[in-house]
């Protein structure tokens, strides 16, 4: 690869990668910025409460000393996977309190 593919090749990358950059909002038809930041903060409370009862009955694994690749793995993958159960359940919380997100770009 030429040293100017690599420049196209970036600059596309950039591109892309900048154009997919948005951002969540949250709406509630007559609802107010007070009540958003409310139940905002109840259902993010609540996600982490939830987390909190899923590490007590399945705690997440722990890396074993030394260099076992394969288990930081593990440990780090489920460390993500609760972090996307814990966003779910603020998206479950908020949808069900009747707000709908809507996704705007930053650069608009």
């Amino acid at each position: 690869m030429t040293t100017q593919s690599l420049k196209y090749l970036c600059a596309g990358a950039l591109v892309l990668g900048l154009s997919a950059c948005s951002v969540t909002e949250w709406t509630l038809p007559g609802g107010s910025e007070d009540q958003l930041a409310f139940d905002r903060q109840e259902c993010r409370s609540l996600a982490r409460r939830e987390a909190d009862r899923i590490l007590k009955r399945q705690p997440l694994p722990q890396p074993d000393a030394g260099p076992l690749i394969g288990s930081e793995y593990d440990a780090a993958m489920a460390r993500y996977d609760l972090s996307r159960q814990i966003d779910r359940m603020f998206v479950s919380c908020m949808e069900n309190r009747g707000y709908r997100r809507s996704s705007r770009s930053l650069f608009d």
